[in-house]
């Protein structure tokens, strides 16, 4: 039981505690350490008060140049990590995957709270990894001193670099027990392993009784090798014929506020809703990366590549000319019946709704709506140089369809008519 306290009685513990500066006092390091270490927790206090994530940049991609090495690009950027810290990364990197640097930066010991950084984690070879970056620390220089034999002296480091670094963590052995898709789906399927898509769907059956205080994969790799000090970048798949694949946004995720609401943070809180955002942009990203590597899209199914889709999304059609899908081979029996049609200015509010929905588990039966968009559809009948463009829907969404004057069917509870 906690100590009592007097109202109005100053709280000491976890106080910021600064050095009192006044003409004729004798300043000594440790005090001018004491000044600093209150500065850098009260600069973490606010960064716990801003979020955990990525504020912006940060972008993994395999470097194509590099045939069949395992080396990668991360673009500038800024994160927070779940320690209150901020790594910047001032401009583009190449990361090569292969090799360790001899002498490797120490990690950071700024915060404290923080778990130590877990070493030996990383064996080169082939598999699926976590690329990470987290705090380091590095010294720099010699400064000038007084009293002290500086041939001899080990405490004149002249700056100490407050900076980061970029960690390799091995996926394989949390997955050890699974039964792993094919390659073609297995992009998918640590998708939404890391977004805990099963674990969260339990609570559904019992939302008074069933308490999700950690799910997916990430959480999973928290409790062992994965620091508070690291910020999760992206999985990459590595092979014999080089990086197969890059997932950033399995684990990538925007600033996400401190929910203190355990046992109901899949339905209050930020969390959630930044991983259904992640879901949508990985959807994307994985679609764009098909547009590049396949030769011929219309004859793909969704249930070939995918095991979830988002709550919602757009995909390109194919066209004269223009690469792209075809929605009755794509979506199957899945796809509802008549594509309606809507308004461009309708789809922001579709978007912004799908953010507080489930995935679509492609597993069921359950009909996925589809919508052309009028103004692409006219754009695209007028001749102008854009891509046609389909956008579907999980069923529990809102309908969106818009009737048109004198051409408007009631088909079930959706109506709508062809663009003209």
């Amino acid at each position: 039981m906690p100590d009592q306290i007097k109202l109005q009685e100053p709280i000491t513990n976890g106080s910021l505690r600064a050095t009192n500066f006044f003409n004729g006092r004798l300043v000594t390091g440790t005090d001018l350490t004491r000044e600093q270490d209150s500065r850098r927790e009260a600069v973490r206090r606010i960064g716990k008060a801003v979020g955990t994530g990525i504020v912006y940049g940060l972008e993994v991609e395999k470097d194509y140049l590099a045939g069949n090495d395992p080396v990668v690009n991360v673009s500038a950027g800024l994160a927070v990590n779940c320690c209150g810290q901020s790594l910047y990364l001032s401009q583009d990197t190449n990361v090569n995957l292969l090799e360790r640097f001899g002498a490797a930066a120490q990690s950071s010991s700024i915060f404290g709270e923080c778990q130590p950084l877990q070493v030996g984690t990383y064996t080169a070879g082939y598999g699926l990894y976590l690329l990470v970056l987290t705090p380091a620390q590095k010294s720099e220089g010699s400064a000038p001193t007084s009293g002290l034999n500086n041939a001899f002296s080990t405490c004149n480091t002249d700056v100490i670099l407050e900076t980061a670094q970029f960690r390799l963590l091995a996926i394989d052995p949390f997955l050890s027990g699974e039964t792993l898709p094919n390659q073609q789906k297995l992009r998918n399927y640590l998708a939404y392993r890391c977004f805990g898509v099963e674990e969260t769907q339990k609570f559904f059956a019992d939302p008074l009784g069933f308490s999700i205080k950690s799910y997916g994969l990430i959480d999973e790799m928290r409790d062992s090798v994965l620091s508070d000090s690291d910020v999760p970048l992206a999985i990459i798949n590595w092979t014999s014929t080089g990086i197969k694949f890059v997932e950033m946004w399995a684990v990538r995720r925007r600033l996400i506020k401190r929910n203190d609401n355990e046992d109901w943070r899949q339905l209050f809180g930020e969390r959630r809703k930044a991983e259904t955002e992640a879901m949508m942009n990985q959807f994307a990203d994985q679609i764009k990366q098909m547009e590049s590597e396949t030769a011929n899209l219309t004859t793909i199914e969704a249930d070939d590549i995918f095991r979830y889709l988002p709550p919602a999304g757009i995909i390109p059609l194919a066209s004269p000319g223009k690469k792209g899908f075809d929605p009755d081979n794509f979506f199957g029996n899945l796809g509802s019946t008549e594509i309606t049609s809507t308004d461009g200015d309708r789809l922001r509010d579709l978007l912004d709704q799908a953010i507080s929905h489930e995935p679509i588990d492609l597993q069921t039966n359950e009909e996925i709506q589809l919508y052309y968009v009028r103004e692409n559809i006219q754009a695209f009948d007028d001749g102008e140089n854009v891509r046609k463009v389909l956008v579907f829907a999980r069923h529990s969404l809102p309908y969106i369809g818009v009737a048109r004057f004198d051409e408007a069917t009631w088909n079930g509870e959706s109506f709508s008519s062809p663009i003209n």
